[in-house]
């Protein structure tokens, strides 16, 4: 089953049991917006210049969520850098777990089991329906770690963008997450220098690094 960064993330970021997200909540939804910008920029519908975003192509992604943020780029009455658009997509986070659920139920990945708190409040859940998928690719993710296997682009973006959310533990277990720590920021830094779409990479770690510190002072601002 093909599935696409956005739907790598979330499934990681899932608790297969409980149905329930553990990724850090405040992070979470800008690294789905990195997750986003660069699927978009590996099927060349976008190209990041100079830290800004350029169309590229105006084919549709065959993705509801893709396409509905493609538009949103295509149709934006002013140009925006990267770091705009990581804030734009991120804010939208309800939005793109909803969608991605949505897709991850359609193709019998995930099961929806509805809750409410007090007969009020939804509380849904989002158990696991087929492991498959996902014990593939944590099984690949791990392979990476403990045989330094190649790996490609988009696995070295997944990398870090559970690195960003501290999902590290969950992904990989506790003791292999802090063993491999050293060598988890090692395949970061390599998979920014070693090609032209790992400039991509690194432009937008550091466009998401710079949008959840700016957040994290504003809320700590406010909150004082």
């Amino acid at each position: 089953m093909n599935l696409n960064l956005v739907d790598q993330l979330c499934l990681l970021a899932l608790d297969d049991e409980k149905g329930s997200f553990v990724a850090d909540s405040f992070s979470f939804g800008y690294a789905m917006a990195g997750a986003i910008i660069l699927e978009l920029s590996l099927q060349e519908k976008i190209e990041i210049r100079d830290k800004n975003i350029e169309v590229k192509s105006h084919k549709n992604c065959n993705d509801m969520l893709l396409d509905h943020f493609m538009e949103e780029i295509r149709n934006s009455k002013k140009k925006r850098g990267l770091q705009a658009w990581v804030e734009i997509i991120g804010n939208k986070e309800a939005y793109i777990k909803e969608e991605t659920l949505k897709k991850l139920i359609a193709d019998g990945i995930l099961s929806k089991k509805e809750e409410k708190i007090l007969w009020v409040f939804s509380n849904d859940k989002y158990p696991t329906l087929n492991a498959k998928p996902e014990n593939e690719l944590r099984k690949r993710l791990n392979e990476i770690l403990l045989n330094d296997r190649s790996l490609e682009m988009k696995e070295s973006m997944l990398i870090s963008l559970i690195d960003m959310c501290s999902l590290n533990t969950e992904v990989f277990g506790k003791e292999r997450a802090k063993k491999y720590e050293k060598k988890i920021k090692t395949i970061v830094e390599n998979a920014q220098l070693s090609s032209e779409v790992g400039n991509v990479v690194k432009e937008i770690h550091e466009a998401l690094m710079v949008v959840i510190v700016m957040m994290l002072t504003t809320t700590t601002i406010i909150n004082n």
